[in-house]
């Protein structure tokens, strides 16, 4: 176990109480310890440390880092000590896919913050965490070996193998009885220093609340629920907790898990969880119920209601989830999680107010109304693992408002550890001539932000630019020029489709015949006449919201600003397929710029109001 330099206890300043969320951490042990022969992790050639390491070819594929994330949660637990915040909720995906060795390391630090300062963790469970209800064998992962070697290692279930892939008891799942065992001191079970605690199998008695029955009705088989008409039943982890005067944490355990049946009807597996609520509403209507009950109890008791749950209850895209689908796809930009409008709805009645979710890996606020007048806030909590790497403060005011605070890890000690590891996986990969690598050119970082705005980067040229978007479109941005964007958004339907479908030359010879802008004669615009930054500025905004707008230069966003606003008026309709993705497009991205604050603002949850703070 590391042991970290202690400050200084700071007072917490402003208004209390306060409670951090940290969502999507997938903690992985970089220097975790198989205790197996064959696969002894990676020699770090700086520090003659061996490394236990998933490759960097990995990382730059996944929507999630595996390696540097480690660094990054040390760092926020030292900047919430500091802070001296006392009250952390953490939820979802705390673990990469439930191992036991990085579950316990998990506990094993928040243990020592707990003991060392005084520090609360209250979880709730992700798809990383369960990824089976019951647990399973681990399926195969790519690590670092020697030489900088892709190593594929595999979970074991106790049977001789006879291949050259070695197996690996540390990396099977855990499932449901092990993970609330480890964790249980987290949330999962009472706690003698909480005022009140219960579940969705007990009676909610604030008055006649007892630890010590809790704690014996708390266990994971009192907790279950039958999956449809099955026959099969499956824990359900959610909690409420009271643990400070007037503040109550609704952990919603969302994960929904299918029974996957064999040819004999027999029940072979689970399907993996990930959808969330659209799912949670139909298969975990008992918890819909306890919820009612739930909120109804808090208001009038006059406690504040903070839900919290891996999953969304609203739309995260700011509004345009139907416009992206029809663009892109039902199945594309995680759009199948977005939750339902019916769905929004059932949770918004049931009385939640203010929900903060992870999953999403983004930075963003948005508002549900019912057709009754009913409001939903969701709050995207950001992923420590991905761009933007930050997590959120949520204050409690006088006025019943709350304040939220995002706090960016924009520097973080030790990030680049093992980048001498990497650059010897890049000279491997260079040597196999595969075509399959990676670009060296992250390993310049200089900060966390920088590796994670690379590791972006990478992740929309290596994946998404083929798993996400219509080629048509994708070409057109990748190679267009903002110049050539504005000129084509004061062209007429005709025209601008035989604009888009000229070669390079041909746009060019248009331009030079109608006289670069037609029509807008502001000179202060700057536009780039050699190629475009609309692409990665387009993920900075939809993943970061305020964060990602302040990484913008201000004349681009000047510039897309005018362009959207350009293809509003002159292009409502269009005949051309291709054109017409560009003016959805255009028309998701001035939605997405001009959401609802992400970054500093107040809540007024019993009115769905929203007021933004600044900086």
């Amino acid at each position: 176990m590391n042991s970290w330099p202690q400050a200084p206890l700071l007072a917490q300043s402003g208004l209390e109480p306060k409670v951090a969320f940290l969502a999507d951490i997938h903690l992985h042990d970089v220097y975790g310890d198989f205790d197996a022969a064959s696969f002894q992790g990676v020699l770090h050639p700086g520090t003659s440390k061996m490394a236990t390491l998933k490759t960097m070819l990995s990382q730059m594929n996944s929507t999630r880092l595996f390696n540097e994330n480690y660094f990054a949660f040390l760092e926020a637990l030292e900047d919430l000590r500091k802070r001296n915040i006392k009250y952390v909720v953490l939820p979802g995906d705390f673990s990469d896919d439930g191992q036991p060795m990085n579950v316990k390391l998990l506990k094993t630090i928040l243990d020592q913050y707990a003991e060392d300062f005084g520090m609360r963790f209250f979880i709730t469970t992700g798809n990383h965490d369960p990824v089976t209800p019951f647990g399973g064998v681990g399926s195969n992962v790519d690590y670092i070996g020697a030489q900088g070697r892709p190593q594929t290692i595999a979970g074991f279930d106790g049977n001789n193998y006879l291949d050259s892939i070695p197996r690996i008891e540390q990396i099977n799942y855990w499932g449901y009885y092990e993970i609330c065992k480890e964790l249980g001191s987290f949330g999962f079970f009472p706690d003698k220093k909480d005022i009140f605690w219960s579940h969705p199998f007990l009676e909610l008695d604030y008055e006649g609340y007892e630890f010590e029955k809790a704690l014996v009705l708390s266990e994971v088989k009192n907790r279950l629920y039958e999956v449809g008409d099955s026959g099969y039943f499956l824990p359900d982890a959610s909690y409420v907790v009271e643990p400070v005067e007037g503040i109550w944490l609704l952990a919603i355990d969302g994960n929904v898990y299918g029974p996957r049946y064999g040819e004999d009807n027999e029940l072979r597996d689970w399907s993996g969880s990930g959808i969330g609520f659209n799912l949670a509403a139909q298969h975990k209507q008992h918890q819909l119920k306890w919820i009612k009950n739930v909120t109804a109890e808090a208001k009038k008791r006059g406690k504040t209601l903070l839900s919290f749950s891996h999953y969304p209850l609203a739309d995260f895209h700011d509004g345009t989830s139907e416009k992206m689908s029809s663009v892109f796809g039902i199945n594309k930009f995680q759009l199948v999680r977005v939750p339902t409008h019916q769905v929004s709805d059932q949770y918004a009645e049931a009385g939640i107010r203010v929900h903060l979710a992870g999953h999403m890996h983004l930075n963003d606020t948005g508002i549900h109304w019912t057709q009754s007048g009913k409001s939903l806030i969701n709050i995207q909590v950001p992923s420590l693992a991905a761009f933007p790497p930050a997590y959120k403060i949520v204050s409690q005011r006088p006025d019943q408002a709350l304040e939220i605070t995002t706090v960016p890890l924009y520097e973080v000690p030790r990030f680049d550890e093992f980048f001498d590891v990497y650059r010897m996986e890049h000279d491997h990969l260079s040597g196999l001539n595969t075509g399959k690598i990676w670009d060296k050119s992250i390993l310049s970082s200089k900060s966390y932000l920088g590796y994670t705005l690379g590791h972006l980067k990478q992740l929309i040229h290596l994946r998404f630019l083929s798993s996400d978007w219509p080629a048509d479109l994708a070409s057109l941005l990748e190679g267009l020029t903002e110049e050539e964007i504005l000129f084509w958004a004061q062209l007429d339907d005709v025209e601008g489709n035989t604009f888009l479908a000229a070669d390079a030359l041909g746009r060019s010879e248009m331009m030079a015949k109608r006289g670069g802008n037609i029509g807008f004669g502001n000179d202060s615009l700057q536009v780039d006449k050699e190629g475009t930054n609309l692409m990665m500025d387009f993920y900075l905004i939809k993943n970061g919201g305020q964060l990602g707008n302040d990484l913008i230069p201000s004349h681009r966003l000047r510039f897309y600003s005018i362009l959207t606003e350009l293809s509003f008026t002159t292009k409502a309709k269009s005949n051309f397929k291709v054109q017409n993705q560009l003016i959805d497009f255009l028309w998701i991205l001035g939605k997405m710029m001009n959401s609802y604050p992400s970054d500093h603002f107040l809540i007024y949850p019993e009115e769905g109001k929203i007021l933004d703070l600044g900086k």
